[in-house]
């Protein structure tokens, strides 16, 4: 594995007050801690950022996908994918002769106008690259001229619509490719970014580009938040924190990233989520999904993993496994106005394949194992972890469904995720009491 994809461990000093506040933190992050992916105990006052407290991250994370535009686009004005690409009243062609890493590159000749431009994004978002505030970012790619004139670039912060680089030259107007960095921290409140390459400011001017990386150094696992729908601050499980309201209209809390997809284990794994309905009818009136927990790959949208309320199914919930159109689902009685927790283990590597479903209501102080046994062939047992399912996709979502779809209506607490351990009964029901 290449060192920049290495992943790395580590414990933030600044989470030993936490520790010290939340004994029911404590003691679910001491359960099977080595196979512990993410912590989002969702208690933030204020802010879009739902931290991970356990602290993981990647190393050098490439945010690109296509920063050397060696994969075509859909044909004609779509010349390179997950490139967007501005002709204005100059030229875009996919250069293959005047090249500085494999087979192509891209040339840009200004018009009139000098507004011929490309963004490249990361593949994952639809026009965009998805970052964190604080987030230490280093641009780079490879240019040249031609011979007089020079290309520009810039990095604009999409979400508060300001310059985090002001388009400004890149200083080389010569011939031979030479390489440009550009570092920076993402400003405060920004959560998208983006990457535009731009033509000489000379009328007929050309330049080239070739190579563009995007890196993050240290890139986590913290969740956004979306930027309405949430209500921070509310009264929680009774472990002395917080908790977070969701008005069911665009409130998923994204973790879908590349340092995400490095740690996360489809076929063996163990999650538990706390919710509560806004309203009693909620649960007998709705007929949309509403999800706690969701994670779906990005380029198949019939694999995930949730749980939550069903569609059109009233006074219940369900633990579903979806893959490759076969699905594996539960459903269980629930009409609880009070806080409850959910858990779902699943094992599908092992013979026979297992699937576990947990419930715990607050109100009652009871714990039950819903169901634990082996789903029939072609019921959501395929393997998930191949090339195919990358969970690091946009709609690859902690809480509240899809981004447009699913969102929970109520209160959100904490959501745990283990990669690769089916946790124990005991262990279930220990973590998903808070005291």
């Amino acid at each position: 594995m290449a060192a920049a994809q290495r992943l790395m461990r580590v414990h933030r000093p600044v989470l030993l007050p936490v520790f010290a506040a939340s004994p029911y933190y404590r003691k679910v992050t001491n359960t099977q801690n080595g196979a512990l992916i993410g912590a989002w105990p969702l208690w933030e006052a204020a802010g879009r950022l739902a931290a991970d407290l356990r602290g993981l991250y990647t190393a050098d994370q490439e945010l690109l996908t296509n920063g050397g535009f060696e994969t075509a686009g859909a044909g004609g004005a779509d010349i390179w994918a997950d490139v967007y690409e501005s002709v204005g009243n100059g030229a875009l062609a996919d250069e293959v002769t005047l090249v500085h890493g494999g087979s192509h590159a891209a040339k840009l000749t200004a018009g009139a106008s000098a507004n011929t431009s490309i963004r490249l994004y990361d593949g994952l978002t639809p026009t965009e690259v998805q970052v964190r505030p604080g987030d230490q970012c280093t641009l780079s790619f490879w240019t040249r001229g031609d011979g007089t004139n020079q290309g520009r670039y810039s990095v604009y912060n999409n979400t508060n619509g300001a310059f985090i680089r002001s388009t400004v030259a890149t200083g080389v107007p010569g011939t031979d490719y030479a390489q440009v960095s550009y570092s920076f921290t993402v400003p405060a409140g920004c959560y998208s970014i983006n990457v535009n390459l731009v033509c000489s400011s000379v009328n007929t001017g050309v330049c080239y580009f070739d190579d563009v990386s995007l890196t993050v150094a240290q890139y986590k696992l913290n969740g956004v938040y979306q930027p309405a729908g949430i209500t921070y601050g509310v009264d929680g499980i009774g472990d002395g924190k917080s908790a977070i309201r969701c008005n069911g209209t665009d409130t998923a809390v994204l973790i879908g990233n590349r340092a995400f997809d490095s740690f996360w284990n489809g076929n063996v794994g163990s999650a538990i989520a706390w919710g509560k309905v806004d309203a009693a009818a909620r649960w007998d009136s709705e007929v949309s999904a509403r999800y706690l927990f969701h994670v779906k790959s990005r380029l198949d949208a019939t694999v995930y993993i949730v749980f939550g309320k069903p569609p059109s199914s009233a006074n219940n919930l369900f633990w579903r496994r979806r893959v490759a159109g076969a699905t594996y689902e539960k459903q269980t009685a629930c009409t609880t106005t009070d806080w409850f927790c959910m858990g779902f283990s699943w094992d599908m590597v092992s013979s026979p394949k297992v699937f576990k479903g947990y419930l715990y209501l607050k109100e009652t102080d009871t714990w039950s194992k819903v169901f634990d046994e082996e789903p029939a062939a072609g019921t959501g047992d395929q393997e998930w972890v191949n090339a195919t399912y990358p969970a690091d996709g946009f709609d690859t979502v902690l809480m509240a469904g899809s981004l447009t779809a699913q969102e929970w209506i109520g209160d959100g607490a904490h959501c745990y995720l283990w990669a690769g351990a089916m946790l124990s009964d005991a262990e279930m029901q220990r973590i998903m009491r808070y005291t």
